[in-house]
């Protein structure tokens, strides 16, 4: 690290935000360098490798499970490149009152699936063109929150509770306060796992960065963002002035403003907006190691959803309110092995109540969880060779974040920031600022629009020679 040289951009942080505006202004030929706190790359999308001698040691998501196909898509027309990985469908299979119901990929299985979970034909059918919609017209996202749109789109519960699910389980945030704005997830495809983990995203990212002349630091990090005349000038990094012409925080816009704008001036307004940003529910895993050959499942990478047979929207806020409910919705996804290895992995994610301080209560739930795999996979537990639980406790010391899903969750009372900051020449990328619905997708795309706004910026006002 050289304090003397000047970028053109400096990027803080190394998530997919980060990785992505950094990819984009190294490809169009500024000077970019990305400084990185931990020595990590990925952010919240990260594999680490678990196991032992005995069964070997393998790839483990510890933060996204999967992502969509139109990150290929932005890697692909953003940026010219294509992935360095190959990816693989990802099924989700929903499980409640003893009963499936296949969601991905759909078909016309699924009012069948609806009508033997207790939805009649007539309800399956007006609820579908419902939906159909809202997916295409977005019919009803003036609506409030996901749960007024899940209540008008249908009455059957379990329905209610699948178009919930993805701000419930996915996000960690509460249906009836996830806004409706949010509720067409069209920006993120078809659902897929890179083949040896989620992992090669980021390394993806970093190689384009290290292939079009870009920098990336590791365990360095930046303390203040640096200001002149009310314009972000550079940061500061382990007592060193970098200068910049720009500067991109990819970390959340509440740690940006709050802990290293510091002396910077900001409307009362936009400080209460920064300070209204609320985390979702930190979830917990429990990695496992499996011998697929023991139980009878389909091949492929399959995410099955355990749903609670009540209402989804108020055992979330039992755990939002401190309490274990009695029927807690979890998820378990089993990748798909690759030749050279021996064995498959599967990763338990679940939620611990909001508050809870107790470890050991957070690992006996998610023991009782697997148990509870049982109920739709016959004889789960007995194909586990290995496992580790890392409770949401656990996160900062062994995995290096804290581990919410969204580092801001939505909510209806505020609309995420746009990535540029009131103070010039000071951006803020990931899923903490828009586009909304936060995701792999949502972070990359952030990052690369922000890139655009640079490079438009620079070449319509004549900066620095271009």
């Amino acid at each position: 690290m050289a304090g003397k040289d000047k970028y053109n951009a400096i990027i803080i942080g190394a998530g997919l935000g980060g990785l992505a505006a950094a990819a984009f202004l190294a490809k169009a030929g500024l000077k970019t360098v990305i400084f990185e706190k931990t020595p990590y790359i990925g952010g919240r999308c990260r594999s680490c490798w678990f196991g032992n001698s005995k069964f070997g040691k393998y790839p483990f998501d510890v933060g996204p499970i999967f992502s969509g196909t139109n990150l290929i898509k932005l890697l692909k027309e953003r940026l010219g490149e294509e992935p360095a990985f190959k990816i693989t469908p990802v099924k989700i299979l929903i499980f409640s009152k003893g009963k499936y119901l296949t969601t991905i990929p759909p078909g016309r299985h699924i009012l069948k699936d609806l009508r033997q979970m207790g939805a009649s034909f007539s309800e399956a059918i007006y609820s579908s063109y419902k939906l159909w919609r809202q997916r295409r017209l977005e019919s009803y996202s003036h609506m409030d929150s996901h749960n007024d749109i899940a209540h008008f789109l249908t009455k059957n519960q379990l329905m209610r509770n699948i178009l919930n699910m993805r701000a419930g389980l996915f996000h960690g945030c509460l249906p009836d306060d996830m806004p409706g704005y949010t509720f067409n997830n069209k920006d993120y495809g078809k659902p897929f796992y890179p083949i040896g983990g989620m992992q090669k995203i980021p390394d993806t990212l970093v190689s384009i960065i290290k292939k079009h002349g870009g920098q990336i630091h590791t365990a360095i990090p930046v303390s203040q963002i640096l200001m002149e005349d009310g314009k972000a000038v550079g940061v500061l990094a382990e007592g060193e002035c970098i200068k910049s012409d720009f500067v991109i925080s990819g970390i959340s816009v509440a740690q940006t403003v709050l802990e290293l704008c510091k002396g910077a001036r900001f409307t009362f307004a936009f400080l209460d907006q920064v300070r209204s940003f609320k985390q979702g529910l930190q979830a917990s895993m429990v990695f496992m190691i499996i011998d697929r050959k023991k139980i009878d499942i389909p091949q492929g990478n399959l995410l099955y959803i355990s749903l609670p047979p009540l209402d989804l929207n108020e055992t979330m806020h039992q755990l939002f309110n401190g309490i274990y409910p009695d029927d807690p919705p979890f998820g378990l996804f089993v990748t798909e092995g690759i030749p050279q290895q021996r064995f498959e992995t599967a990763t338990l994610i679940f939620y611990a109540p909001k508050g809870e301080v107790k470890r050991d209560r957070i690992v006996r739930e998610g023991e009782q969880l697997v148990k509870k795999t049982n109920l739709f996979i016959p004889g789960f537990r007995d194909s586990i060779l290995w496992q580790k639980t890392v409770t949401s406790l656990d996160y900062p010391a062994q995995i290096g974040f804290r581990s919410s899903v969204l580092p801001v969750a939505e909510s209806k009372t505020y609309r995420k920031l746009p990535f540029p900051l009131p103070i010039k020449n000071l951006f803020n990328v990931g899923s903490s600022v828009l586009p909304s619905g936060g995701g792999t997708v949502q972070a990359v795309k952030s990052g690369l629009e922000c890139g655009e706004f640079i490079l438009i910026s620079i070449k319509k006002e004549g900066y620095y020679g271009f």
